[in-house]
């Protein structure tokens, strides 16, 4: 048992440095290693209420990178297109293995969605690109933030339980 639950401490930091990483789901991966945990030992110590915390935590990660993206966009005077442009180039940079992954892939969608679609001439729309770019390194901040909570969580239930 304590050897499972070495095991998931390993992998919950790992996945908690795999949220710095630009298209490595970080909290996915704290996530699965504990439901295997829960799993393998029956949800103990880590109980099914905890692993529907850490599913929400999860979720709340995700959705939260592409929120902080689209605010940060706006605030630098992206429109819709633009704020657009920046989710989806993020989402492309994450499944695609192009150059730069979600940070070019944020870039370049919200700059060509505000030439294109927005119609504002090339300044503006780097502006609004450099906003996107910004946007995407708080969102790593804030996955990274929300796999520290998972981590706590996690290894506050292994280690209180072994006490």
């Amino acid at each position: 048992m304590i050897e499972l639950d070495i095991l998931l401490v390993i992998i919950v930091f790992a996945g908690l440095l795999g949220t710095l990483v630009p298209s490595m789901p970080g909290t996915g991966i704290i996530l699965i290693a504990a439901i295997v945990h829960a799993l393998v030992t029956e949800f103990s110590p880590l109980t099914w209420q905890t692993i529907l915390s850490l599913t929400v935590l999860c979720f709340v990660g995700y959705a939260g990178q592409y929120l902080v993206t689209a605010a940060t966009s706006r605030k630098m005077g992206a429109s819709k297109y633009g704020i657009i442009g920046a989710c989806v180039g993020m989402f492309v940079g994450f499944i695609m293995p192009i150059p730069g992954g979600i940070f070019a892939g944020t870039f370049i969608g919200a700059v060509l969605c505000e030439i294109f679609f927005a119609l504002k001439d090339l300044q503006e729309a780097l502006k609004a690109g450099t906003g996107a770019l910004l946007g995407t390194l708080l969102s790593l901040f804030f996955e990274f933030m929300v796999g520290m909570v998972m981590a706590v969580i996690i290894c506050y239930q292994i280690f209180s339980a072994r006490l």
